[in-house]
């Protein structure tokens, strides 16, 4: 019966609807699909009323129904119009909210819009933007014939392109300066052992033919497919991949096709870092560089591989003796590099020196650089592209430096050593490698960008600095020393530039993120789901400022491998069962996994730098709390103050505090580009943690719609306007520190990042009262130092034992030496340190040391 009264509405509803106006026929056909449907969806829990059901619908019913449901339309259309232009007025007066999702860049490193604009625009306009997250190199597409699908890495190696790569012992032999250098040479040989000048001219002659030939690079085109090859067979038993992304090897291929050398400039991790570069470039049809390496890798069977694949050898140590030059070996390797960019070649050196032993990148030296910046200005080249490379690893393949850091010396490389290694390698699992290729930039525009920076700064600072001006000097020409303090500048300007865009482009790894967690965060252990809830954090954060991260996917599975990867030699993994009482008769049991860091040493030191890469994206906020802290340790310290919950302070102070601790920390970190001003950076970084609401601002003048026009407008164009920043410098604006729980949690996370090194530099401070009335050798003094620290740990007094690292100590001699309170005096090559006159008492000492102490003061522990 109910059927049938239902066919029968149905049936009216039909002729209804053929028979009334075509606007209300769609309207009352919604209006009884949904009636059917919430029938529908409650007739499992509302009683059916039959007789209600047994009653047909009248067409008045029906049509009251389509007029209510019309009205209900135009009512929700004006709400919405409501909506919209209340969201435009809101538009208007509040701060726009950023996207909750940014799309990924394909090319993610662009060079500086001050410096290089120009650069900047150049080469990019015809990039793809398919896989931003980078292909797997070691992958091969095999191609369509039979013999390259049997064979395919060998059959993709012999299409690989080959150059002309000319031998320069010659050229460089019967260049004029090089020969001035020689007849220099046999002079003071003349004057020396007293020969004849014949003679010391046929010496200087035959050695000068010596070093170029051992230094010269013999670079072959087979023997790099051969290694490609290998490398093809090798790589996957040790690397699960090796991530570049596409879009920058397109620029690579453009910039190789320009006609200018190209300039590489990559940071140094490992002996692997020029394997993978040279490996990626040959793989893409790019000329492989002449690699400068040191001669320590000059051993037998591997210098032989290592100078066929393009490495020229440098010594370590370019002079015999302290106060004598080795101008004859400075004058063939300056020629030896300015003929190979004339003669076409690239050229590839690490800009730090040598491998990083903290994971920090170190500070740049400019010996070859400077060479380079030689060739542009006498004319040897009319330009060069410099390109930035940085790279990293999930697990270092060097194994680790904590020997070094711990104070011993550092192990030679020889045959045996070099065979065990590379077969302990191969037994390994060292996850992902990725490398990062910046944007290339011109050399030639950098250098006038500088030159036109250092030309504004002698107009308003006259009498401190002179004019930039290029001046040739034997010295200069013979080698790679700069004896011109503005040319030094110059080049030192351009290294720290490069090392500061290579850090801020080096691939973050899943066990950076874990180690940075677990050291600062979580030190005395957490949960996974803790773990996993602070890693979801840091991945947000770090995708709101743009940076490559090399993993993707489920967090819990990215922590897993990087848990995999560390091992249990720095991290402990746990199961422990957790009961509690659900009722008086009931007692519930979880299964929670507790993770904790190793931080027994030596273990810590090399868990540590994995967490030191984190390190440059956070140094600016932890320099600000660790000197907010220092700044506040009078009011936070009473109590009455903390309970009326008015910690205020003024930006002026914060700032000079901060730029107190930059300098003290200048041969830790580049804080910012040389085209910067470190106050302008600090005073823009305090606005960015203003807004994370540890710090809130406690000015009535400064009113939200001018805090809300400055950030507006910096959306718009992040160059700093002079004027402007100097007005704010000065401006007293005041802030309020907040003392929510979440905030001075976070507060003690950034004072946490910087601690370990705070501690090295108070100690080693501290450690100087042992130089009053005598001197001690750089070893002894070292030794000094890492034994007060060492004892520290072990009181407790020093909770990091990272501290305890041979690395922060030695450039704390630098900026001793810098503050002009130690003294150096190099006699037989060892350096002999004293302290100066005035600084020669306790008395002297102490507010020295106390300066630097005033940064580790902790809220929670004093």
């Amino acid at each position: 019966m109910d059927g049938l009264i239902e066919i029968c509405v149905f049936c009216g509803v039909v002729y209804y609807f053929f028979n009334i106006r075509a606007t209300n026929m769609v309207d009352v056909l919604l209006m009884r699909l949904q009636e059917v449907y919430e029938k529908w969806e409650t007739r499992a829990d509302v009683t059916r009323n039959t007789e209600s059901a047994a009653t047909p619908f009248s067409l008045g019913d029906l049509r009251r129904t389509g007029q209510q449901l019309q009205r209900k339309k135009i009512q929700d259309r004006e709400q919405a119009r409501k909506i919209r232009e209340s969201s435009l007025y809101k538009i208007k007066e509040f701060e726009p909210l950023a996207p909750s999702f940014t799309p990924r860049s394909s090319f993610l490193h662009y060079c500086c819009r001050n410096c290089t604009p120009s650069s900047r625009n150049t080469l990019v306009n015809a990039v793809s933007n398919q896989q931003p997250f980078g292909v797997n190199i070691l992958m091969v597409d095999p191609g369509p014939g039979l013999f390259s699908k049997l064979f395919c890495h060998l059959s993709h190696v012999y299409n690989f392109k080959k150059y002309y790569y000319p031998r320069l012992t010659q050229t460089v032999l019967n260049d004029e300066r090089l020969k001035e250098a020689i007849k220099l040479a046999a002079w003071e040989t003349v004057n020396n052992d007293g020969c004849s000048e014949k003679q010391a001219m046929a010496k200087a002659k035959d050695r000068a033919k010596a070093i170029l030939l051992q230094m010269e690079s013999r670079i072959s085109n087979m023997l790099l497919k051969i290694t490609a090859w290998l490398l093809y067979k090798l790589l996957p038993y040790f690397i699960q991949s090796a991530i570049v992304l596409p879009s920058q090897i397109e620029i690579l291929k453009k910039a190789n096709d320009c006609g200018l050398p190209l300039i590489f400039l990559p940071l140094h991790r490992s002996h692997l870092d020029y394997i993978m570069i040279s490996f990626i470039l040959l793989m893409n049809n790019v000329r492989n560089p002449l690699i400068a390496a040191g001669d320590n890798l000059k051993i037998p069977f591997f210098g032989w591989l290592l100078r066929g694949l393009g490495a020229f050898f440098i010594k370590r140590r370019i002079d015999p003796s302290v106060g004598r030059k080795d101008v004859l070996y400075r004058a063939i390797l300056h020629t030896y590099i300015m003929e190979s960019l004339r003669a076409g070649h690239n050229i590839e050196f690490f800009v730090e020196g040598g491998r990083t032993r903290t994971g920090k990148p170190c500070m740049p030296k400019g010996g070859i650089l400077s060479v380079i910046v030689d060739a542009y200005m006498d004319g040897t080249i009319e330009d060069a592209l410099v390109i930035p490379i940085s790279m990293n690893y999930e697990r270092l393949v060097d194994g680790n430096f904590v020997r070094e850091q711990l104070g011993q010396p550092k192990k030679m490389e020889t045959f045996g050593s070099t065979i065990k290694a590379m077969w302990s390698t191969l037994m390994g699992n060292y996850g992902i490698v990725k490398i990062d290729f910046c944007q290339p930039f011109s050399l030639r525009e950098m250098l006038k960008s500088f030159q036109t920076q250092q030309s504004q700064s002698n107009i308003k600072h006259p009498v401190e600095r002179k004019s930039l001006k290029y001046t040739m000097s034997n010295s200069s020409l013979y080698g790679t020393d700069v004896v011109v303090e503005e040319h030094r500048q110059l080049v030192d300007n351009i290294a720290r530039h490069v090392v500061y865009d290579c850090s801020k482009s080096t691939p973050i790894m899943s066990t950076n993120v874990v180690a940075f967690l677990l050291l600062n965060k979580f030190r005395d252990g957490c949960t996974l789901d803790k773990l996993v809830e602070s890693f979801d954090a840091i991945k947000n954060e770090l995708e709101s400022k743009h940076m490559d991260m090399a993993f993707c996917g489920e967090s819990i599975d990215i922590i897993n491998h990087a848990l995999d990867i560390l091992g249990p030699g720095l991290v402990k993994q746990q199961r422990q069962e957790i009961t509690e009482a659900v009722d008086d008769q009931h007692i519930k049991s979880n299964i929670i996994i507790a993770i904790r860091p190793v931080s027994i040493l030596p273990n810590v030191i090399e868990l540590s730098y994995y967490s030191n890469s984190m390190l440059s994206h956070y140094v600016m906020e932890s320099a600000i709390v660790t000197a907010l802290y220092a700044e506040l340790q009078s009011q936070i310290k009473d109590p009455i103050t903390i309970s009326q919950g008015n910690i205020t302070f003024f930006q002026d102070t914060l700032v000079e505090r901060t730029l107190k601790l930059c300098d003290i920390l200048r041969y830790e970190f580049i804080f910012c580009k040389p085209c910067q001003e470190l106050e302008h950076v600090i005073v823009a970084a305090i606005e960015e943690l203003s807004y994370t609401g540890i710090i809130s601002l406690n000015e009535e003048s400064y009113m939200e719609e001018e805090m809300w026009s400055r950030r507006y407008a910096q959306n718009f164009d992040d160059s700093s306007d002079e004027e402007y920043s100097n007005k704010n410098c000065t401006k007293k604006i005041q802030y309020k520190l907040s003392l929510e729980p979440e905030h001075s949690a976070h507060m003690e996370f950034l004072h946490t990042l910087l601690r370990p090194l705070i501690d090295t530099y108070t100690f080693s401070a501290f450690t100087l009262r042992k130089l009053v009335g005598r001197s001690l050798t750089e070893r002894d003094l070292l030794h000094e130092v890492l034994s007060e620290i060492k004892t520290n740990v072990d009181r407790g007094i020093v909770s990091y034992g990272e501290s305890l690292c041979v690395d922060p100590i030695k450039n704390s001699f630098k900026l001793f030496e810098k503050w002009n309170i130690l003294e150096c005096l190099l006699q037989e090559n060892i350096k002999i340190f004293y302290l100066k006159l005035e600084y020669d008492t306790d008395a002297a000492i102490k507010p020295f040391y106390q300066d630097i102490a005033e940064f580790k003061w902790t809220r929670n522990t004093e």
